[in-house]
């Protein structure tokens, strides 16, 4: 966990998606080509779900963000991203 944020990344279609948490304020945002497309003020604990609509190629695509608890072995939370139904793979990066 990064000392005041968290943050993950993967790639959809050649797109970057990025998921930002706020250690502060517990809220969090989705990025997709680095603009910003959503983002929650507060979360219980930095947990929850957002969604948000990119620019694929022209068409609209659903993104969905849902971070979970990752129990003990991963207090940084699970963070798993969809893109219209399709599972992106993220990895923690800070």
């Amino acid at each position: 966990m990064g000392i005041l944020s968290t943050r993950w990344e993967g790639e959809h279609e050649g797109h970057t998606v990025r998921v930002l948490r706020s250690e502060l304020t517990k809220g969090f945002a989705v990025e997709w080509d680095g603009a910003e497309i959503a983002r929650r003020s507060w979360s219980w604990i930095g947990l929850g779900e957002l969604r948000g609509t990119a620019d694929v190629d022209g068409r609209a695509a659903e993104v969905h963000v849902t971070i979970e608890w990752g129990g003990l072995s991963d207090l940084n939370g699970k963070c798993e991203v969809h893109v219209d139904g399709k599972k992106v793979p993220v990895e923690r990066v800070q």
